[in-house]
């Protein structure tokens, strides 16, 4: 895999890995960076492959894990240095050092949330060599500034599972997060059309037959939101929540049959965002809502779904 991606590789690698969750960070800390760069302009795509390519690295080669750590930022440097003059890509000292400690701070975040001490011992060493070439702050406080719930769960399961992102960059074809692999326009397509039938019961009345569910235009917020997440993997932000007379219990489990059925290609905490995000009643209520998730409230079945339960 190149440390200098092509326009068509990161759009690729962006289309692919946009639910990862250290690509997520990457992108949202670090295209300031790019922006800011006068002939390298290093990208976040190229920023995450390579983060990748060296927290890999360690994974594979833990024996070796000491030698690979005293010289990890050296070895990055100069590798992107040679293959930057080899691609004709022009650049400033300062810039390939900066990229090059946005790379070795993302590893660093990564060892840290393993919670593996064999594997955190090593940032110290790491963040000293950051400190050397650039002010750490410019490369820390973005990164923190970005980093979301679901990263150190994500960055578990990843050293668990034993596949490498690195490896599989190698061909397009087989461009897939294992831990999280990105769906199809299609199956994103039918996801949507199946949650937007399951909740179409809310744009009805309570129980007493004249109370509506919802309004019409909180409807449609909904469901806008709904589809964000199924799109983006990520939990749109609502600066007015929806109000609805529905108990937090029917609509806590009301989701979670979402997640059930349709929704089980979005993580589970995700969803409880969701929740927490889109409706008012719920700010109050995150600790009851992640506890009882799965619980049927008793008679909801008669109350909204015009039947009872065999």
């Amino acid at each position: 895999m190149k440390r200098f991606l092509t326009t068509q590789t990161k759009r690729d690698v962006k289309e692919a890995f946009k639910g990862n969750a250290l690509f997520q960070v990457i992108n949202a800390a670090y295209k300031q960076q790019e922006v800011e760069m006068e002939t390298l302009r290093f990208s976040p795509e190229e920023i995450w492959v390579n983060s990748f390519m060296c927290f890999d690295n360690l994974l594979q080669n833990r024996d070796e894990m000491e030698d690979l750590v005293r010289t990890m930022w050296y070895d990055t440097f100069c590798e992107l240095r040679d293959d930057a003059e080899e691609c004709d890509r022009e650049f400033k000292l300062e810039e390939l050092q900066t990229v090059t400690s946005c790379i070795i701070y993302a590893v660093i975040a990564c060892l840290m949330a393993s919670d593996d001490w064999t594997l955190m011992r090593h940032t110290e060493s790491l963040m000293q060599q950051i400190a050397k070439h650039s002010d750490l702050d410019t490369i820390i406080q973005p990164f923190d500034d970005h980093i979301r719930d679901n990263f150190v769960g994500y960055i578990q399961r990843y050293i668990q599972n034993g596949r490498y992102i690195s490896i599989c960059l190698v061909d397009p074809k087989e461009y897939a997060d294992p831990i999280n692999p990105v769906m199809s326009a299609t199956d994103r397509t039918k996801v949507k059309q199946g949650v937007k039938k399951r909740l179409e019961f809310m744009k009805g009345v309570m129980p007493d037959g004249e109370t509506p569910i919802m309004s019409a235009s909180d409807f449609n917020k909904m469901i806008e939101a709904v589809e964000y997440l199924i799109e983006n993997n990520v939990v749109k932000k609502q600066r007015s929540k929806i109000f609805t007379p529905m108990s937090v219990a029917d609509l806590r489990y009301t989701v979670y049959l979402v997640y059930q059925n349709e929704g089980k290609c979005i993580r589970k905490d995700l969803w409880l965002d969701f929740l927490q995000e889109t409706f008012d009643k719920m700010k109050d209520n995150q600790e009851s809502v992640s506890k009882h998730f799965s619980e049927k409230p008793a008679g909801y079945d008669e109350r909204y779904l015009g039947k009872k339960k065999k």
